[in-house]
């Protein structure tokens, strides 16, 4: 069982977290949605602070021997969860970057095909 220390010592560490959370979301260092999922996790933390119960149950739900194995457990989902969407993030920005660099490149072109046809015409109006 949790000791009541621990409990109001985790259920404080979690309030000081979603406060930075909000705080960074304010300086719009976070994306929103990056940020309510880390306020979820926050919750959830909590409540499993205030209920260890929870956690002893699930566990014995799902089959596994003791609680400290299913707090590991959820350590491991959530960091494949944060690991995939940070992929998606990834690979979105990437398309965008390239979509990016090609429409650079074709403005370039542009620009270095107009200087080119400025001084053809002034070559041409001299003669």
């Amino acid at each position: 069982m949790m000791s009541v220390r621990l409990q109001v010592g985790i259920i404080v560490v979690m309030v000081l977290v979603a406060g930075i959370i909000v705080h960074f979301l304010r300086k719009k260092s976070i994306d929103f949605r990056y940020a309510l999922a880390w306020l979820f996790v926050d919750i959830c933390i909590v409540i499993l602070a205030l209920f260890p119960q929870v956690m002893i149950w699930l566990a014995g739900v799902l089959g596994i021997a003791a609680p400290v194995n299913m707090v590991l457990f959820m350590g491991l989902c959530l960091a494949l969860v944060v690991i995939f969407l940070l992929s998606m993030s990834v690979s979105r920005l990437s398309d965008k970057v390239r979509k990016l660099s090609q429409e650079i490149a074709i403005i370039r072109k542009d620009v270095y095909d107009g200087d080119n046809r400025v001084r053809d015409e002034m070559k041409s109006m001299k003669r």
